[in-house]
């Protein structure tokens, strides 16, 4: 066993920190996001989406500071960051074309079809 192995925290914190602490706050952004898009009230989707990304930001955040590494410390939470924000994004934008699709919304309306 090496002097930096050695150092290494065991338990949840070691394996967070072996995952350079991005696995966890991107798991977080989408189980919440998924949550919101099946379970969320389908007038305020769209607050619950940007309170998602906030709460992911914020689990980001303290996932970084769990793990107690200074090097790399604002890319890290940049990475995890933003990551988060994008997962939310995606399964928002899914969530939209769904909803597009099952009222009966068309990129091309029947009536523009003719020019």
């Amino acid at each position: 066993m090496t002097d930096a192995e050695a150092r290494r925290p065991g338990g949840i914190v070691g394996r967070i920190a072996r995952s350079q602490g991005l696995i966890l706050p991107w798991s977080i952004a989408l189980v919440l996001a998924l949550a919101t898009a099946f379970f969320g009230p389908s007038l305020q989707r769209w607050e619950w989406f940007s309170a998602v990304a906030g709460i992911s930001i914020i689990v980001a955040f303290a996932v970084q500071l769990i793990i107690g590494r200074a090097d790399g410390f604002i890319l890290r939470t940049a990475t995890a960051a933003l990551g988060s924000v994008v997962i939310v994004g995606i399964v928002s934008l899914v969530v939209a074309l769904f909803t597009a699709v099952a009222t009966g919304l068309t990129l091309f309306p029947a009536e523009f079809a003719s020019l």
